[in-house]
């Protein structure tokens, strides 16, 4: 969608986010308590001879479906293939483009109508799901793989929060009454997965709640924000792998936002404020993510946000 058309039926519009083209220890004692271990736990290292499972996954805005790049499907499966993820949840995707992603990699998907939300995978899927509500507007679909449900979600991109606190210098009860959409969808989409083991990936439009806090406020035009979309999350039990495994935001910021959008040519070219906006979150069972990272960038890159990869233990 070209910006203009983006902007044409929002008042807010200079509020909206804008998409732009562009050794060893311990000697033989230590290798037979190992080699002991081992045995007890049936090689796996888990009590009871259960297998402990790894589950890699990637959050990824297609930038309206690689339609922003030059052979931009082709490029997306090309760096899923990089990150090594086993499943991947697309936003500003379509059934056309995950069908085409999935297909050149050889893999599953799962899409829904009336969605720009997707799910590739390269294990097997298990069970499928999909969910709208018309009230706020929430859409988000879900496999089951591996036994957890992982969730691809795209919140409302209108009103974007920074914009508000770094441009407009608005305050807090303007950036509160701004973000409703996104926090009914929030509350909303985490109401519907449940309690069940589950994994939620996406583009929030949002910053964190974990983020705008009283030690960063110097990198966030001087505001400590509580951005009730991800609160709405934490509030119903989910955490944040990202942040889980990266709990400094000072020194670990870990941005999505933006690899290729810098300035802002709504606002006087001032430099676009840079935030982390895609999530991966899980509640239940036993998910322990192990790693996460942000991934992507370089002329290669197909998106104007970076991806999220995290992978679990279950």
């Amino acid at each position: 969608m070209s910006k203009s058309a983006k902007h044409a039926d929002d008042p807010n519009h200079t509020r909206t986010k804008r998409r732009l083209a562009f050794g060893l220890t311990g000697g033989v004692a230590a290798l037979a308590v190992a080699a002991s271990a081992m045995a007890a736990t049936g090689g796996t290292g888990t009590a009871g001879g259960a297998s402990a499972q790894s589950l890699k996954v990637m959050s990824l805005n297609t930038w309206h479906g690689g339609a922003k790049v030059t052979d931009g499907v082709n490029k997306i499966a090309k760096q899923v293939t990089a990150s090594g993820a086993d499943v991947v949840a697309l936003q500003e995707s379509s059934s056309s483009v995950a069908k085409e992603i999935a297909d050149k990699l050889g893999w599953k998907y799962h899409t829904a109508s009336g969605t720009d939300v997707d799910l590739v995978s390269k294990k097997p899927i298990e069970k499928t799901d999909s969910f709208s509500k018309e009230s706020s507007g929430a859409k988000a679909i879900a496999a089951k793989i591996d036994g957890v449900w992982v969730y691809s979600i795209h919140l409302d991109y209108t009103k974007y929060g920074p914009y508000n606190a770094c441009f407009d210098k608005d305050s807090y009860q303007k950036i509160y009454a701004d973000e409703a959409s996104r926090k009914a969808q929030a509350q909303d989409i985490a109401e519907w997965t449940g309690s069940a083991p589950a994994i939620v990936a996406g583009d929030f439009n949002t910053p964190s709640h974990l983020d705008w806090t009283e030690a960063t406020k110097a990198k966030h035009c001087n505001s400590e924000v509580e951005w009730p979309a991800t609160k709405a999350f934490a509030d119903k039990g989910f955490k944040d792998s990202y942040r889980e495994l990266h709990p400094s935001p000072a020194n670990a910021p870990g941005n999505t936002w933006s690899p290729v959008t810098k300035t802002n040519s709504d606002y006087d070219n001032k430099p676009e404020p840079q935030d982390r906006i895609d999530f991966i979150l899980h509640q239940g069972g036993s998910l322990k993510p192990t790693s996460s990272r942000t991934f992507g960038g370089g002329s290669d890159w197909p998106s104007d946000h970076l991806a999220v990869v995290t992978t679990f233990r279950h």
